[in-house]
């Protein structure tokens, strides 16, 4: 492959012994519906890309799915993007990604936003669906598991929703700072209060009706079941990449509670008058929020590094959960 002519990018592959490697690969060009894209910068989805590592593997895989940067070339039959656009697309960790320019593809960054803030408007609309699904009403009270990126996002969402409570439950202090900072009215620490009695005594004894479980842990399933009311409602937001616990749901039975599932990818690509809420909606609404400070993604941000520190940046994702919460790979 010739550099020389930039027909070779670079991109970060973690093979199968969870050994991450940077590797060239040859750049293709856009073909009919698609663009090439320059990246500047990438968001680390932590919950993906470490549970996938967590997971038996044969082969290796390219992480990332949170991509900003600049069309440098076009394909035959696009209409709505130019060379030069400024775009967030599901492309990986690499100095460039060829994509299809649908609408659920590409989203056009705002200018006044820049390519660290606009890399977040995936994981964004991963926390919005949760939201959405989650129907959360007026005056409730409401939990969440969990404050990395994805809860501390919904979080911010369900703090414009009118809830009366909402609870931030994390092992890191740190984190349970940013979402204090964000919105959440009370924070605990598991390990340094018993967190069924201070919900009790921050409910006044109604319990919890909406809890948003944004961890990923099945362990918190029986916690969830215990926090919430009669009635009550959970919504896995985390992915569950541990995947197997024994659970007694003598809880959720007797209680009468509803659990829901929430996996991003089936937000519908396709606008109905019963659901208009689509996956490029939700990004271009995230989008939104940030331009106009409804949502603070600088907050969360911990660390800029480039884009070949990315195996320090996941063990500080896994091991030194107190200092990192995003960060953001550099590819200038």
């Amino acid at each position: 492959m010739d550099r020389r002519n930039g027909s070779v990018g670079t991109q970060i592959i973690v093979k199968p012994d969870n050994t991450i490697t940077v590797e060239d690969f040859e750049i293709r060009q856009p073909g009919r519906g698609e663009v090439l894209i320059e990246t500047v910068s990438t968001l680390i989805s932590a919950g993906t890309e470490l549970g996938t590592q967590e997971q038996p593997r044969t082969n290796g895989f390219a992480p990332g799915y949170s991509n900003a940067g600049k069309i440098i070339a076009i394909g035959s039959d696009i209409n709505d993007y130019a060379v030069g656009d400024r775009v967030l697309s599901l492309g990986r960790h690499a100095t460039h990604v060829t994509t299809s320019a649908t609408a659920q593809s590409l989203a056009i960054i705002p200018d006044d936003l820049t390519f660290d803030q606009g890399a977040y408007g995936v994981l964004g609309s991963v926390s919005l669906h949760g939201v959405r699904r989650a129907k959360v009403e007026l005056g409730e009270f409401v939990a969440i598991t969990g404050m990395g990126i994805v809860g501390q996002l919904a979080l911010q969402l369900v703090s414009q929703t009118g809830c009366e409570i909402l609870i931030a439950l994390d092992l890191s202090n740190q984190r349970l700072r940013v979402a204090k900072d964000s919105g959440a009215t009370h924070v605990l620490n598991p390990q340094h209060v018993d967190v069924y009695s201070e919900i009790n005594r921050i409910t006044g004894g109604r319990g919890i009706d909406l809890v948003i479980e944004a961890s990923g842990y099945p362990e918190l399933l029986p916690v969830a079941f215990q926090l919430a009311r009669i009635g009550g409602r959970i919504m896995l937001l985390g992915s569950i990449w541990h995947r197997k616990i024994e659970v007694d749901f003598m809880d959720f039975h007797e209680k009468e509670l509803t659990l829901v599932g929430c996996h991003q990818p089936k937000c519908p690509t396709t606008s109905t008058h019963h659901f208009p809420w689509t996956q490029q909606y939700n990004r271009q609404q995230i989008l939104k929020m940030i331009l106009h400070n409804q949502l603070d993604v600088d907050v969360l941000t911990t660390h800029r590094v480039p884009y070949h520190q990315i195996a320090e940046a996941y063990r500080l994702l896994r091991d030194e959960r107190d200092k990192s919460l995003g960060i953001l790979l550099s590819w200038n």
